[in-house]
């Protein structure tokens, strides 16, 4: 079976002639469905840029990035970005390390932002019962500044996965909580990718959210 997310000679850097410094060089990589993969890397070696690269936020400067589901094949490296965003929506969830919860938005909301990007408005009271069984149901009209940290990160996860995307992608998703609640928030990310059957690629510093990974790659050093 093809891989879900495919990377073949893929390369990304910033500044431009003789100042171009590559941050991601000649990479290849295939992750097959169901996958749990973990990018471990010092600052700066390049694991926000991968995961921007295959959520299709950032294009690459060479070589092929293959997304593929449903039986059809999308090559990022060949689409336009407007074209990448309308993947992204479909066929993408990104837990970001600062949350990135809409603040005008309430929590229930949030959930419910990609459900109306993605014409699923028949699901909103899956996304009700996603936030009550995620401890959140007396939180459902409150706005994010008024959460905790981990309870900020929980809609966060909820809302990457309410349109059940083939891929979920977590940008250092435990860097701003304290031990219980990075605890709390792995768990909760790898158990409902286990439950999705979704690839999940985590880009971390830490070794416990590494270890919980089938696969960890490593960038930079």
């Amino acid at each position: 079976m093809a891989p879900v997310i495919s990377l073949q000679g893929v390369c990304k850097g910033y500044g431009d002639g003789a100042r171009y410094q590559p941050v991601i060089d000649g990479m290849n990589l295939d992750i097959p469905a169901g996958e749990t993969v973990a990018v471990c890397g010092p600052s700066g070696s390049g694991k926000s840029t991968l995961l921007n690269l295959i959520a299709g936020i950032a294009a690459v400067d060479a070589g092929a990035l293959v997304l593929r589901h449903g039986g059809q094949s999308h090559a990022l490296h060949k689409l336009a970005e407007a074209q990448r965003t309308a993947l992204r929506r479909r066929l993408v969830g990104y837990v970001f390390q600062l949350f990135n919860l809409v603040p005008t938005l309430t929590v229930l909301e949030n959930v419910a932002l990609p459900l109306h990007l993605n014409k699923m408005e028949e699901r909103l009271s899956e996304a009700v019962r996603r936030l009550q069984g995620l401890g959140l149901g007396e939180h459902l009209d409150a706005f994010p500044e008024t959460l905790s940290g981990g309870e900020q990160q929980r809609v966060a996860i909820a809302r990457a996965l309410i349109h059940e995307p083939p891929i979920v992608l977590a940008d250092e998703p435990t860097g701003n909580l304290d031990a219980g609640n990075s605890e709390r928030v792995a768990d909760l990310l790898f158990t409902e990718a286990e439950r999705l059957g979704c690839v999940l690629v985590v880009a971390t510093h830490s070794p416990a959210i590494a270890a919980r990974a089938q696969r960890r790659v490593e960038l930079g050093g």
